[in-house]
């Protein structure tokens, strides 16, 4: 079943166009993987799914629903959360504090609470920290926080946006398993990721984004044997 699809998007800053007449789908219950060089549209696609843009063109429909007019809070109650590039935590607040910002659209107490608990399942670590400011935090800790709180919404769709971005190697482990515990637990998930063998290798299907427009798309198999990527994004030549 098709949870989000995206139609002859485009999207422009100013006179400068960033992603131009895109097209794909998200089925519930996969991992996909945008992956491309800087610049290549990915964030801009990201902060146009999640409402935070509005495409100059083109249609996006969540769960059958068109939401390309809707606003961004609202997107978030129909079941759309990104963890966004950097983290962005409220760094004077607390990790309990942060959490509760995440579930600031829900009024199902006990709901939340059961949320609360998967959080701290998933991330223990924040557990034992619920008491500290975020912004004392280490990065890894941090990105946790960050997916944590955006988990907090109960989405159906999670967006991430280079969750493994200036951690250290353990850290980044760390944060792919979880990725892919999230998914396992019935969390479709859209990754963007210039990691690009993890990605790949933990999604069902990937696109390739080059200068705001899809080059490339098939299984995350299929991206990690094409010759083409392995030499572009994959350090293999």
């Amino acid at each position: 079943m098709t949870l989000l699809e995206l139609k002859n998007v485009s999207v422009a800053y100013g006179r400068i166009e960033a992603i131009h007449d895109m097209s794909f789908s998200v089925d519930q219950g996969e991992i996909v993987s945008l992956i491309g060089a800087n610049g290549a549209g990915k964030s801009t696609t990201m902060k146009t799914i999640s409402g935070i843009l509005n495409p100059s063109k083109g249609s996006l429909m969540f769960d059958g629903e068109d939401i390309t007019k809707m606003k961004a809070h609202i997107r978030v109650v129909r079941g759309i959360s990104q963890a966004p590039e950097g983290r962005g935590i409220f760094p004077g607040m607390t990790v309990m504090e942060n959490l509760d910002m995440g579930a600031f659209g829900r009024k199902d107490r006990s709901g939340m609470q059961a949320d609360f608990d998967r959080v701290f399942a998933l991330f223990p670590r924040l557990a034992e920290r619920r008491t500290q400011v975020g912004g004392t935090m280490s990065g890894g800790e941090q990105q946790m926080l960050a997916i944590g709180r955006a988990l907090m919404s109960a989405p159906r769709l999670l967006l991430l946006d280079e969750p493994s971005m200036g951690l250290a190697p353990q850290f980044i482990k760390q944060i792919f398993s979880i990725i892919t515990e999230i998914n396992q637990q019935g969390t479709t998930i859209l990754l963007v990721e210039q990691n690009a063998n993890q990605a790949l290798a933990r999604a069902n299907r990937g696109f390739v984004l080059e200068t705001g427009s899809i080059t490339h798309s098939g299984t995350g198999k299929e991206l990690l044997a094409n010759p083409a990527i392995k030499e572009a994004y994959l350090g293999v030549g």
